[in-house]
């Protein structure tokens, strides 16, 4: 059983939301998303919407694996392509993307720049994303201490996202998970504003997403953020969807693009 996810998406100080999240059901499988366009590239909301809209209307089977994930990216990126030739004036658009498939116990996903994948539960914090980003590059190849990489001045700089002129770099996940993990999608207007000291003591502290959601805003608004904040919560509970509950998330979820 998989409890219903939990979200939010706010502007902070900008002057739009250029995050765009999303959840769905097929059968017996969860999917989110979370996507944050490029502010500086114009057009990120619409990167952002867009890429997150394609996903849904295609990420439809209830078995599906990591590698099937990444090829629906890759699609994704060359589905954006196309639309900036058609919009000449967000030529450039693009956008960061983390898309899961949670199934019982099971998940799989896949991801591309610097949006981020967690799972908080007994084992402690993991990120299971990795930034695509010149930050992490210089960090992996040594180049960069943990403190040097914590205050590195151009941590914003991404080296993959969907909607660039080369083929994106894609990281593709599969793991098990505990009963009662917790999965939290951010941006990194969200998770900038939260280490995983703060995860962990709300995930201990938390009985259902809305309550770990609640307390994740909560903590990230009280840090003034003022870049665009959304994070995403799901907990894996076991390996059954009850079918009355299911409809009641395919429901709540109907729309898609939250």
């Amino acid at each position: 059983m998989i409890g219903s996810p939990a979200w939010f998406s706010e502007v902070g100080t900008r002057d739009s939301n250029e995050d765009s999240c999303a959840f769905w059901w097929a059968g017996g499988t969860l999917y989110a998303a979370i996507a944050d366009g490029l502010g500086g590239m114009g057009g990120g909301g619409c990167a952002s919407s867009y890429v997150l809209g394609w996903l849904k209307a295609r990420a439809t089977s209830g078995a599906v694996s990591a590698r099937q994930l990444a090829i629906l990216i890759r699609r994704s990126h060359r589905g954006l392509r196309q639309l900036q030739r058609r919009w000449p004036e967000n030529r450039s658009m693009a956008t960061t993307l983390t898309l899961i498939a949670l199934r019982g116990r099971r998940l799989v996903a896949a991801h591309c720049g610097d949006t981020r994948l967690y799972v908080a539960g007994r084992d402690g914090v993991r990120q299971l994303t990795e930034d695509h980003s010149e930050a992490q590059r210089l960090f992996n190849a040594g180049l960069l201490s943990r403190s040097e990489f914590a205050n590195y001045p151009r941590k914003h700089i991404l080296e993959s996202a969907i909607g660039i002129p080369r083929a994106p770099m894609v990281q593709e996940i599969d793991c098990r998970l505990n009963a009662g993990d917790w999965l939290v999608l951010a941006s990194d207007g969200a998770y900038g504003k939260l280490g995983s000291g703060d995860l962990g003591r709300i995930a201990r502290g938390s009985c259902t997403p809305r309550q770990f959601s609640d307390a994740c805003r909560r903590l990230v608004e009280a840090r003034q953020p003022r870049d665009n904040y959304t994070l995403v919560v799901v907990r894996a509970m076991g390996d059954r969807v009850p079918p009355v509950l299911r409809r009641v998330l395919q429901w709540r979820a109907a729309g898609g693009n939250v």
